[in-house]
């Protein structure tokens, strides 16, 4: 069920797409309302429709068992989305530090409606964290005069584990099994999900994406 539900999923999604219909969230659609799982992905093949790039500056694509976000620009960020819509999910994932600075950001991505429009899930590798609203060309946190520093946050190249929750207009960001920061925000209803990975006034970031669980409450 779980892998035929997928599989429906994104033909629905690349028919949508194709054509001028109206916005339809998946995780309304009545067939889906029996089963958790609306996307997976662990990146051992090459499915789900994730973007890519390979280029001087940047990678982002399938490597080492996983999923591969590298940038070396500063103060700029990189994302991949898999071309999917949803309303209410809760978005997990498992992170991992290959080089770069600590202080760096990468997270997840939930409501993603273009390049200038989503909420970012941010953790970074010297233990901070917040929720951010792209608006234009700037990420903007949500309720947070600054990042806020958390030792739940595993430094260095230790494992993080990352749940996003996109519920109406709560937020709310665990990582490695810890709520470490809800907030409320209703200028986004519905969108893509993804990874995002960024450097701050250092380039050179690398993480690796293990897996890519979509769920549905």
């Amino acid at each position: 069920m779980k892998f035929r539900l997928v599989s429906l999923l994104i033909l629905l999604m690349l028919l949508l797409s194709s054509c001028s219909m109206p916005f339809i969230a998946a995780d309304t659609l009545p067939w889906i309302n029996d089963e958790p799982i609306l996307f997976k992905d662990d990146f051992q093949i090459q499915q789900g429709g994730w973007s890519t790039i390979e280029d001087p500056f940047s990678y982002v694509g399938y490597d080492q068992g996983g999923f591969r976000l590298r940038t070396n620009v500063p103060n700029f960020q990189v994302w991949s989305v898999p071309g999917l819509n949803f309303r209410n999910t809760q978005v997990i994932t498992r992170t991992q530090k290959i080089a770069g600075p600590e202080d760096n950001l990468f997270g997840i991505l939930c409501r993603y409606q273009d390049e200038s429009h989503f909420y970012a899930f941010i953790i970074s590798s010297d233990g901070y964290y917040g929720i951010y609203e792209r608006k234009g060309e700037h990420l903007a946190l949500i309720d947070q005069a600054h990042m806020d520093f958390s030792d739940v946050i595993n430094s260095g190249s230790e494992v993080n584990d990352l749940q996003a929750y996109c519920y109406d207009d709560q937020l709310a960001f665990f990582v490695n099994d810890t709520l470490l920061i809800q907030v409320q925000d209703d200028t986004l209803a519905y969108g893509d999900v993804g990874m995002i990975v960024g450097n701050f006034e250092q380039g050179g970031v690398d993480i690796l994406f293990d897996y890519f669980i979509v769920a549905h409450r």
